[in-house]
């Protein structure tokens, strides 16, 4: 009876290894990230007998593609079939830093237990002391100095236990905040947490007993890069230093601890079939009739990418929304290696990692619209920018190493020069106000003549001279009507269709310059204008 008892749980053990297969733990070794997606690579060693068996990989990302799974196996093990699955039951380990704030949770809400029943008996306390005044004088004769010892005895007790009580009850509320601040805190990890695992079974030959080495590769669509840039001035005299950067996340479920990543703006969704060359026509593009051909073809083109593009996260409701790309459909794919081992939590939080730092020339001048802005903004000209091989991204600019605010650098829509504004100069004073004896209006018949001039002074406070670039305006007349006379415009650059002027001048060092541009509006003396 007993062997035969042995024996069917020695079977049904057997079946149900043979239905679950050796569990195979493994470990992320390197990362190939993509702006929207990531390429996960894991390696892992196990002993196998020989012989026909299924291996399930376990403790992987619960999103990831079935369609990018690949293995390999080392030696002569053949893979015969592959497939995955989410395993609901067992659920994905906690990070260490969310193990620490549950213990200290722990830790807190005892002590605050442990408080309100010490903050209990303190209570019951003095109401037994001041229910229990009377007690021993009922039945006994009244002596003054029993008296005194008595009211020296509550007094004091009293005091005691109304102090324990005001310390228990201010050690609660301290205790409440930090609980507070803890259970908030893991309220952030929540979300990550207590998430399906994913599995691949995989179903190989194994011709001997031997150690296997497996390599594992799948798609998951939970992590993605932004490029970001610091660009840094020391002095106006010196190159721009700029540090390219990517900012990475990932909430996948898994974090990855000390991987290499790749970085790359390729666009993992494209299709595997062979592309087709077809006809390369140039055309001008104010012909409507080709413009519309061009919308045509661009939107078919638009289709088909979306046709052979596997599903998105963001349709699965799993990717974060604030990181969305554009892929161009001709630029150059562009890769980073990143040279040492980095980890980055599943949180979804963007982490910076470095890429390059390399210095730029430019060209630095100030600009002034003192219409608009009575101040000096430094700008630096870049020219031949395409060279570096960026991509689109924010740029954080300093000057001195202090934070002056921020740009978007485009290389595709930059054709010659990119120009970044590094903030305000307060040392550049710029003062714009009306010429008194040249402004005046006057009646001629039937027209009002309006006269006004206008003078801006530059002060360079600067022991440095500055190269200054000063714009302001004209009128221009919008009705046959209304006639503008320009009289003077002290040498200035004039757009006669936009009615901007335009200086360019070198301040010396601790000096002052002065111009001033003159001019005349003409209208007829029943009408107003908006001068």
């Amino acid at each position: 009876m007993h062997k035969s008892l042995l024996f069917i749980a020695l079977l049904s053990s057997a079946l149900l290894q043979a239905q679950v297969g050796v569990e195979i733990s493994s470990n992320v070794t390197s990362v190939t990230v993509y702006p929207r997606g990531a390429q996960i690579e894991r390696t892992a060693t196990k002993f196998l007998s020989a012989g026909r068996q299924m291996l399930t990989f376990t403790g992987l990302a619960s999103e990831l593609d079935p369609a990018s799974i690949g293995v390999s196996a080392g030696g002569s093990i053949s893979v015969l079939s592959v497939s995955s699955r989410v395993n609901h039951l067992k659920q994905s380990d906690k990070p260490k830093a969310v193990r620490q704030l549950e213990d200290s949770l722990a830790t807190y809400e005892f002590d605050q237990q442990f408080n309100q029943n010490m903050l209990g008996v303190y209570v019951e306390e003095r109401k037994m002391i001041l229910a229990n005044q009377k007690v021993g004088w009922e039945n006994s004769e009244f002596v003054i100095e029993d008296l005194e010892d008595l009211s020296d005895f509550y007094r004091d007790r009293l005091a005691d236990v109304m102090l324990k009580e005001m310390e228990l009850q201010a050690k609660q509320e301290r205790l409440k905040k930090s609980i507070q601040r803890i259970k908030a805190q893991l309220s952030e990890h929540n979300s990550k947490l207590n998430r399906s695992t994913g599995e691949i079974l995989v179903e190989v030959q194994v011709p001997a007993n031997a150690n296997a080495n497996f390599t594992l590769s799948y798609m998951v669509r939970t992590a993605g890069w932004t490029p970001a840039y610091n660009v840094n001035v020391s002095e106006v005299d010196r190159p721009l230093q700029v540090s390219y950067n990517a900012k990475v996340y990932q909430n996948t479920g898994i974090d990855w601890k000390d991987v290499v990543l790749t970085l790359t703006n390729a666009n993992p969704n494209l299709s595997g079939t062979k592309p087709e060359i077809h006809p390369w026509r140039l055309y001008f593009m104010e012909d409507p009739v080709l413009l519309r051909e061009a919308r045509m073809y661009s939107n078919t083109m638009e289709v088909q990418a979306d046709e052979v593009a596997m599903p998105s996260a963001m349709s699965q409701g799993k990717a974060d929304d604030s990181y969305t790309v554009e892929y161009p459909a001709n630029d150059a794919v562009t890769q980073f290696k990143i040279n040492t081992k980095h980890n980055v939590p599943s949180n979804g939080k963007p982490q910076v990692i470095n890429i390059d730092v390399f210095t730029v020339p430019a060209k630095y001048e100030y600009y002034a619209a003192p219409k608009m802005d009575p101040t000096a903004f430094l700008i630096a000209r870049v020219a031949g920018f395409e060279q570096y091989d960026l991509l689109p991204g924010q740029a954080n600019l300093f000057l001195s190493n202090t934070y002056v605010g921020q740009t978007f650098i485009d290389p595709s829509v930059v054709q010659d020069t990119l120009d970044l504004s590094l903030g305000r100069d307060q040392s550049i004073v710029i003062k714009r106000e009306k010429i008194k004896e040249f402004s005046a209006t006057k009646k001629m018949g039937n027209s009002t003549k309006q006269s006004l001039g206008i003078m801006i002074t530059v002060r360079n406070t600067k022991s440095t001279k500055i190269q200054l670039v000063i714009e302001d305006q004209v009128p221009i007349s919008s009705d046959k009507d209304i006639e503008i006379i320009v009289q003077e415009t002290a040498n200035a650059k004039r757009d006669a269709a936009t009615g901007k002027l335009r200086w360019t001048k070198v301040v010396l060092g601790n000096s002052t310059e002065t111009l001033q541009f003159k001019y005349d509006v003409k209208y007829p003396s029943d009408k107003k204008i908006n001068l």
